[in-house]
């Protein structure tokens, strides 16, 4: 067998480079066509950190107010006048009463008198006068009870409620005399008039509120229980 020449050796060389291309070109086409209709992928992990929202507090419940308890308060809302005698009718007495003030009122008709002020709270009255005079007492419904102390004499009481015009009037004269009233429900006045000297009192109109003293006209007031002297 004789020797191949060096053509025939070329043209060999040269076919098994091309077969080698072919090969490469297809392998790389198929790694970079892109995927087949319905094919699925898979997309890339994502490297951004995760971040976390910060945590929204709770609403905030509101303000609680502090509970309004109502305030208990003594039934003093009584405004009326009371008057009678003292139990051993020794004297005559008054009370009149408005919202936590009163103010009484006792005389003999004779010489023996005491004006007295302090307060209602609760049903309990407690009154006082400028010369130590004394009375404590309970008001319930339409009647007063208690006693009173007079120049060191105790004096027991239940009276009962007077309607216009019967109850309590006190005036001042020009000479600065202080006459006080009380006028029973059954129209009987009692009262003195103290310029120093105590004295009856004169007689009053309760239709006019006033009375005549030494021939001149005095007005007298009606006492509501607030005030004071």
């Amino acid at each position: 067998m004789g020797q191949r020449s060096p053509l025939v050796t070329l043209a060999a060389a040269a076919a098994g480079f091309v077969v080698l291309l072919v090969v490469n070109s297809t392998q790389n086409t198929a790694s970079t066509a892109p995927p087949a209709a319905g094919e699925a992928t898979t997309a890339p992990a994502s490297t951004a950190p995760a971040t976390t929202a910060p945590a929204t507090p709770p609403p905030s419940s509101p303000p609680t107010s502090a509970a309004t308890t109502p305030t208990a308060t003594a039934t003093n809302e009584v405004a009326a006048v009371y008057a009678g005698r003292t139990d051993g009718r020794e004297a005559t007495l008054a009370v009149a009463v408005k919202g936590g003030r009163a103010v009484a009122y006792v005389c003999d008709g004779r010489r023996v008198e005491a004006w007295l002020t302090g307060t209602y709270v609760s049903g309990r009255l407690a009154l006082r006068s400028r010369a130590g005079d004394v009375l404590t007492g309970n008001l319930a419904g339409d009647a007063v009870s208690g006693t009173v102390t007079v120049r060191g004499r105790d004096l027991d009481f239940a009276i009962d409620k007077a309607d216009p015009p019967a109850g309590l009037y006190r005036a001042k004269t020009t000479s600065s005399s202080v006459i006080g009233w009380i006028v029973l429900p059954d129209g009987t006045q009692v009262g003195i008039e103290n310029d120093g000297t105590p004295g009856p009192a004169p007689q009053l109109d309760p239709a006019s509120g006033s009375a005549t003293v030494g021939g001149t006209t005095v007005t007298a007031d009606s006492i509501a229980g607030d005030e004071t002297f």
